[in-house]
This record gives structure tokens, sequence and C-alpha cells, in this order.
């Protein structure tokens, strides 16, 4: 038993030890499973906590958005309980008072919104049903909403989506709100900077368009006045100071045009014009500008023109003349010896169209690449200490690209420090009709020999060009030995027939070379000789006079003045030589019946002088409402083919006059023509939608204004110049109505010198004319004095419009007699009524006017002395019926026509009127006449011829 139990025992003893053994195996296995959990539970663990930390990052990151643009988030349970929640900041931002979870009703949130601002809000409510409903994918909107703790309006901007369940359902819509009431602030204040920025433009425009007004109304009187002169007998040294100072005066204008049209170019508004034109004509407006600076620094002004170019061009001319002008003027500026040279190449031609390429060339300063890229800038040099020594605004380059692009073309520079600079540019112009004008070359130049002598190569090769194409043969001499030499050598059998002889040329100079020539009594066939200089010094022409040259040539030349040369010296008193351009014109007017609107007594006198000498006739209207009274009061049909209409006038303005005419059947066909200083191109429409037909810019070119008035009329064949219902005042015969008139002393007539007065100046408006400048003065002191008081009781009666006429009627008389300091105190008088200054600031001005002209005045009565007392009525005398009836007709015409010239017929006949009128009768015509009370005079005049006499 013992045995056994022990077996037993040992048995269970093996069993356990297994069994220990087995769960010594769990054990290890069980910790081993421990630690692998260990481990993967730190990691989890470390996820969890980078996690974590990504997630606060990201938040972080989220709230600094939210704060930073001002926003909030919100959520709108879509379970029809109408709350919704937000985060604190979106409560924030509504300035919602403190509620568990920010939690508030739809009701409270809409009725805010519509405290806002109502429009918004209906907008609003429309959005969130219509996101809802699935009709717009997202909501997004901007409202304003009235804040219930401050009340302070705010402006929020929303955005939001629906969240959607499995079936598709809404369920709820999350979003953000932004409050952007800065945002609204910087936008209204942006759109007030922008309302602003465009009353200044229009403020900036309408400154623009007085300035040309201003500015072209003298203009007017400087170019009218010289083509008038042009038209007159002239010696040739007056000729050439006349035309210098008329082209001078176009070119000075198309420059102001530019200037003032600069805001145009910034904003892409220039218009480049397509006409007619030659582009000599344009290289001698050009020179007249600036050769004589040239000639003034000594330097030798070169042109060359390429053959192949042809001589009529479509184009703007004076655009072209304007760049070419700039460059020029830059190279003279900046050139202190040498020479000037401008080249014209014929880059390419396709069709009819060809594409230029001009060249400025100096042998100036130059400069460096660093200077040079600074150019073609506005407001900029090459170096501004230049603006000190030279001058210069730093704009015409500038304008000069632009005005090049315009054109279809580039410009840029070569130029190399100490050597000098070339400014080239190209443009495209369309070539012109074939037919041109002016001169007709005499076939008797193409048999010509020419001998041409200049010491510098270019100069003999630039008129030896265009000599050849039209002389039969040309020879060239360096020196004046070596002219001799040749004339010598070719005078037996094929002699010269002209010299062009360079005056400045080392050794024998060009007038002692001349001298030699016209002594040298050997030679059979002394020919001609032109004294060619780039210095047009006085001495050199009157050296040229005593030796009796045929000619005197300035440099640059051109192939017209070079051919003009030639004709003036061969064929001068030929018939061959036609003049075709104004002379058609002329013939295209003759017979024209035209009534001129216009205010100004020099602009009258310009355009009346320039019609009737192109062969039309012209009666004045001074302003709108007389141009009315005359056409429909008149006989009908009207006589008239054309009405010229200035815009700027009393009582019945430009505008006005054209409208009542328009509305009137009888002259719905009438061509209506705006006369005016306005140039524009608005102004411009702004006349052919008031009615008008067409318009003519002052001052007036006569070519311009010839063309403009024929395109309205045709003249019937047969027709003469005198048409019956018309007087032409230009006419001889008309002035003096057959009675000899006694001549006036005016040139005699001293003008008083007064302080503030101009003379000369008030003597230029009017001609020359001291008789007229004396009465106008008179006149003046009598008339204006009173302007101050009278302007006053406009003011005071509410007629600022009556008022800004008295301020501008004083402005435009005192401008024209050079009285101007009260032009300039009128002036601003005018514009501070038409700006609708307040009460104060017209007073002060009103009485700045009066301080300027009551003393003005008072002198000038003073200098003028008291009125001469009319001598008494001669006694009566018998008169020939048919004398009477020409004196009556004469100043019947002068009165109508509100011509000063009847003062003088008044003189002339006052023994004729003596006996016309009573004695009470004659004293109050002549007080009116010698007045300038026209109409009240005419009004006398009428109602006594009425009345049986004799």
């Amino acid at each position: 038993m013992e045995t056994d139990d022990v077996g037993k025992l040992q048995k269970e003893i093996r069993s356990l030890k297994k069994q220990v053994e087995r769960l010594e195996a769990s054990r290890a296995t069980f910790e081993l499973m421990v630690d692998r959990n260990d481990n993967l539970l730190s990691r989890q663990l470390e996820l969890s906590q980078h996690q974590a930390e990504e997630l606060n990052r990201i938040n972080l990151l989220a709230d600094s958005a939210l704060d930073l643009t001002k926003a909030g988030y919100w959520h709108v349970p879509l379970d029809g309980s109408g709350w919704h929640n937000s985060s604190e900041r979106a409560a924030r931002i509504y300035g919602h008072p403190p509620s568990p979870g920010h939690r508030y009703h739809e009701d409270f949130w809409a009725a805010n919104v519509r405290a806002g601002d109502e429009a918004a809000a209906k907008v609003t409510m429309e959005n969130f049903a219509a996101v809802v409903a699935g009709t717009i994918p997202v909501y997004d909107v901007t409202y304003a909403y009235k804040r219930p703790i401050d009340g302070r309006i705010v402006w929020i901007h929303s955005l939001g989506h629906v969240a959607k369940d499995a079936d598709g359902k809404p369920t709820d819509i999350y979003g953000v709100s932004q409050d952007i009431t800065e945002f609204k602030r910087l936008e209204t204040e942006f759109r007030l900077a922008m309302q602003k920025a465009e009353d200044a433009t229009r403020a900036k425009s309408a400154f623009l368009a007085n300035m040309s007004h201003e500015i072209r109304t003298p203009m007017n009187a400087i170019l009218g006045l010289s083509h008038l002169a042009l038209k007159t007998p002239l010696n040739p040294k007056q000729r050439d100071y006349v035309s210098k100072v008329h082209n001078a005066g176009t070119s000075l204008l198309s420059i102001i045009n530019d200037i003032l049209d600069f805001s145009k170019i910034e904003a892409d508004k220039l218009d480049i014009e397509t006409t007619d034109f030659q582009l000599d004509e344009v290289i001698s407006t050009v020179t007249t500008l600036t050769a004589q600076k040239a000639h003034d620094k000594g330097l030798e002004f070169l042109i060359h023109v390429a053959p192949a170019i042809p001589e009529q061009l479509l184009g703007d001319p004076l655009r072209l003349g304007q760049i070419l002008t700039n460059f020029v003027n830059n190279a003279i500026k900046f050139t202190e010896r040498g020479e000037i040279g401008l080249n014209i190449d014929l880059l390419e031609r396709t069709g009819e169209k060809v594409q230029l390429k001009f060249s400025v060339r100096d042998t100036g300063i130059g400069m460096t690449r660093e200077h040079a890229a600074k150019l073609f800038q506005p407001f900029s040099q090459a170096d501004m200490s230049t603006t000190r020594k030279h001058g210069g605004t730093g704009l015409g380059l500038s304008i000069s690209r632009k005005l090049a692009e315009l054109m279809g073309g580039r410009t840029w520079l070569e130029s190399e420090p100490g050597v000098g600079s070339t400014f080239i540019f190209t443009v495209w112009l369309e070539v012109g009709s074939a037919a041109g004008s002016g001169k007709i070359v005499p076939e008797k130049l193409s048999r010509l020999r020419v001998l041409i002598v200049d010491d510098n190569a270019v100069a003999r090769e630039i008129l030896q060009e265009p000599l050849s194409a039209v002389a039969s043969r040309v020879d060239t001499v360096a020196s004046g030995k070596e002219a001799l030499a040749a004339i010598i050598e070719k005078d037996p059998a094929e002699p010269y027939d002209i010299v062009f002889m360079d005056w400045r040329m080392p050794g024998m100079d060009g007038l002692e070379t001349s001298r030699q020539i016209k002594s040298n009594e050997t030679l059979q066939h002394q020919p001609a000789i032109v004294l060619v200089t780039a210095f047009g010094r006085e001495e050199v022409r009157e050296e040229a006079e005593r030796l009796q040259l045929d000619g005197f040539l300035v440099k640059p030349v051109t192939k017209s003045t070079i051919v003009d040369t030639l004709v003036n010296v061969f064929a001068a008193d030929s018939d061959e030589t036609v003049t075709t351009d104004e002379g058609e014109q002329a013939l295209r007017l003759r017979g024209a019946r035209i009534l001129l609107t216009e205010d100004n007594e020099i602009n009258q006198q310009i355009a009346v002088e320039l019609l009737e000498g192109a062969g039309a006739t012209v009666k004045v209207a001074y302003n709108g409402r007389e141009a009315v009274d005359i056409l429909s009061k008149g006989p009908q049909p009207p006589p008239f083919d054309v009405v010229l209409m200035d815009l700027q006038m009393p009582e019945m303005d430009g505008y006005q006059a054209t409208a009542k005419l328009r509305s009137d059947a009888r002259f719905a066909a009438l061509p209506i023509i705006a006369m005016t200083a306005h140039a524009t191109i608005e102004e411009k429409q702004r006349c052919l939608a008031a009615g008008m037909n067409d318009h003519i810019s002052k001052p007036v070119d006569p070519s311009a204004l010839f063309e403009t008035v024929a395109r309205y009329y045709r003249s019937a064949p047969g027709t003469s110049a005198s048409v019956p219902g018309i007087a032409n005042t230009s006419d001889p015969a008309v002035k003096t109505a057959g009675i000899p008139m006694e001549e006036s002393r005016a040139d005699n007539l001293e003008i008083p010198t007064v302080e503030g007065l101009n003379s000369a100046e008030g003597l230029l408006r009017v001609a020359g004319n001291r008789k007229l400048y004396w009465k106008l003065l008179r006149q003046f002191s009598v008339q204006q004095s009173e302007a101050p008081g009278q302007i006053t009781e406009l003011l005071k009666a509410g007629d600022r419009p009556a008022a800004e006429r008295t301020a501008h009627t004083v402005k435009g008389v005192a401008g024209n007699l050079g009285v101007k300091t009260v032009q300039l105190a009128a002036g601003e008088l005018e514009k501070a009524i038409h700006d609708g200054a307040d009460a104060a600031r017209l007073e002060s001005l009103r009485q700045q006017f009066a301080t300027v002209l009551t003393p003005f005045v008072d002198r000038l009565r003073a200098a003028l002395g008291e009125e001469p007392v009319s001598p008494p009525a001669p006694k009566t005398m018998v008169v020939n019926p048919a004398q009477l009836k020409l004196v009556l007709e004469q100043m019947t015409r002068h009165l109508a026509e509100f011509d000063a010239a009847a003062c003088d017929c008044l003189e002339a006949n006052r023994g004729v009127f003596a006996s016309f009128f009573s004695a009470e009768e004659f004293g109050k015509f002549e007080q009116q006449v010698q007045g300038y009370a026209f109409g009240e005079a005419l009004a006398q005049l009428e109602q006594a011829a009425r009345t049986p006499y004799g």
C-alpha cells in the first residue's frame, strides 16, 4: 500500500511538475503578450498625444483665422424649432446678449437684419429659403445688422452649406459670418473718391475748354490779321516777317492744342486727323520755327528728303510737324557747334501706304545709355540739371512718342556722349491725290544749267538732288575759286544760267565770289546768282541786295523753296506761273450770301474780310437773337446760302439760336456752321447734335473756312459777286456811294499814355486803326464805368446770367483794348459767378473789380479830355436827289451792319444829312451815330425816310 501510495504520490508530483512547467510556459507567454501590449499601448498613447497636439494647432489656426477676419461660425438645425447656435465669436460680432450655449431664436436675428437694411434683409431671407430648397448650392449673402447690445449697424458677409441625411433631406445648415463693416467703409470712401476724381476730371475738362477759348480768341486775331496782311502789298522783307509770324502762330496754336489735350493723351483719347498735305509744307513750317535758333548759335541746318517720297500725302501734318519741331529744337538746344541734319527716308511702300523714317541728327553733347533710358517719359529729361541750363518741361518727347505711336510708328534714340545724338521716329501715311497746288513749274526751267558752290559736301548733295530733277544739268564745286574757273570755262559754249552760292566758305566767301563774277566784263553770259546761307543775318541780306544778286535763300532748303526760287528768278512775270489754291477757293465762294453771327468786333472784321476777299457777300448779326430776327422777319426764302454761328454770345447763344431756327420749317435745310474758339471733339459733336451742319475752329484757318463754306454753297453759272439784298462792304463804290470822302488823318492821331493801358496791344486788335481805337476808349470810359454797380444790382435781383454776361463783356472789351488788369479782375468775377460762388466771395471779387476799373476809367477820362463838341449843323443846302439816295443807302448799310464806317460817312456828308433832317433831329442822329447807338440811329433814319422831304 505504501508503495502504491508512494508511486501515486510520485506520479502526482510529476503531474504537478508538468502543470507547473506548463504554467511557467503560460506565464512567459503572458508576460510576452503583456510586453507586446504595453509597447502597442505606448505607441497608441504617443500617437494620440501627437494627434491631440495637431488638433490643438489646427484649432489655434482656425481661431486665429476667425479672429483676424472678424468671423464666427453658427449652426441652424432644420428641425422646425426656430433656434440657432452661435460660436462665442459670432455672438460678439452680432452684438447678441449673453445666452446659454449662445442659443438665439431666428425671429430675433431676422428682426435685427430688417432693422439694419430692409432691402438687404429681403435678399438675405430669399437666399436662405433658396439654399434650403436646394435651388442654389451655397448660402452667400451680405446684409446690414443692428447689434442689439449697442444699436450699432454692422455689415455681415455670411456663407453656409446644407447638411442632408441618407434620404437627401436637409437637416442642418452650418456656416460662418464675417464682420465686413470696415470693408464697406473703404468701399464707400473709394466710391466717393472715384466720384471726386470724376468731378475733378469734368472740372479739368471744363478748365481746358475755357483755356482753349481764352487762348484761341487772341490767336484768332494774330493768325487772321497776319493772313489779311499777307494779302496786301508788301516788300519782300515785310512779307518774310509777316509770313513767319503767321507760320509761327499756326504752329503755336497746334502746340497749345497738344498741351491742352495732354490729359486726352493720358486717357488715350487724342485723335489723329487725316487730311491731304505736302511734306514740303510741313518742313517749311518746321524750319520757320527752328532755323533762326540754329542760325543764332552758328549751326548749319541741313535737310534731305528722299526723292522717292510722294509729294502728296494723307495724314496729320500738324502732329507730324510738332514731332519734327520738338526733335529739331532739342537738337539745337543741346548742340553748341557743328550742324543739325534732318533726313527723311522711305522705308516701305505697300499699296497706297508709305512708311517714312525721320532722323534728326546733331553734333551736340550726346548722352549715356542710362540717360537715354529716361527719355520719352513725361516730365523727365536725361539729366535734370539741363532743366536749369537748357530749359524745357520734359513733356515734348513724351508727347512725340505717343503721337508717333498713334500714327503707326515708334521712336528711338541713338547717341554717344561727346559725339552727338540721332532721334528717330517712323510713321505710316497714306499717299494723297496726285493733283498738287501752288505754282506750276514753267517748262523753261527744264533747260537750265546750274552750278552749286558750297564747301560742305552734304549741303552740295542736298541742293544737287532736287535741282537735278528740274534742270538739264547741275554741276558742283567746293570753293569760290573753283566756281570762278568753272563759270569762265563754260561761258563760251554752255554757260551757266544760275549759280547757287554758299555765303560762308573758307578763303573766298560767297559775297566776294559773287562780286568778282558780277564785275567780270569778259563773261558773255552773266549767270543769275542766288546767295545760300545758313545764317539769315541782315547785313548779309543787305550786302546781297547791294550787289544786286538775284535771290537770297536761307538754309535749310527744300525742293519747294528751290523751285520757288527758280520760278521767281526766271518766270516771275511769266504767264506760265499759275497760282491755283486760293484762287480756286475764291471762285467757289463768288456770289455766296453769308449771315455771320458773331459778337466780337475783331472776329467780325477777320471773317468779313476773308469771306469778301473770296467773293462772298456778308451780313453781320451781333448775337443769336438778331440772327433769328433777320432770318424770320426778312424776305422768304431767306437771302442767305450759309449761316456762320458763334456759340458764346449775349442774349441768345449759338445753340439756342440754332434750336429756334431748326424748329421753323422754313429754315430746316439752311446750312448752319458753328464758328467758335471751342475746338474740342466733344464740342464738335455737341454742335452737330444741336442741329448745326459743321464746325470751324478759331483761330480761323482761311483755307478751312473756304473749304467748309464751299461744301454747303454751290455757285450758279454766271453768278456775279454782286448779289442784291446784301451790301458788299468791301466794295469801294459802296463805301463812297459816288461821293468823295475826306481823307482821314487817323494815322497821325496820338494815343494817350494811361497807366494800365497797353495801347500797342490794343491797336493790334483794331488793325492799327487809331481813330477807331480812340473812339473805343472813349466808349469804354462811358459804357463800362458803371459795370460794378450794375453787377451788384443784377446779383441782388437774382439774375446771375446777366451779371455773368456783364462781367464777360467788360473782360472782352478790356482785353481787346489792352487793359490787362481790368480784364483779369473781370474774368475772375465772371468765373466766380459762373461757378456759383457764395455772396461773400462775389462781393469780395466785385470790390476788387471796382477797385481796378474805377481808377482806370478816371485816368482814361482825364487823358482823353472832354469829348469834342460836334460842329454846328451846316446850313441847309440843296442836294441832288440821286446823290441823297446814294448817301442814305450807304449809311443804312453801315448802320445795319454795325460798321464803324458810319461815323466817317456822317463826317464826310454832314451837309447832306443836315438837309435831310430837321436841326433837332440831326443833332439827335449825330449823337447816336457818334455814340455807336447804331440800332437807334437806323430806326431814326428809316423813320425819316418814310416821311416826305424836299
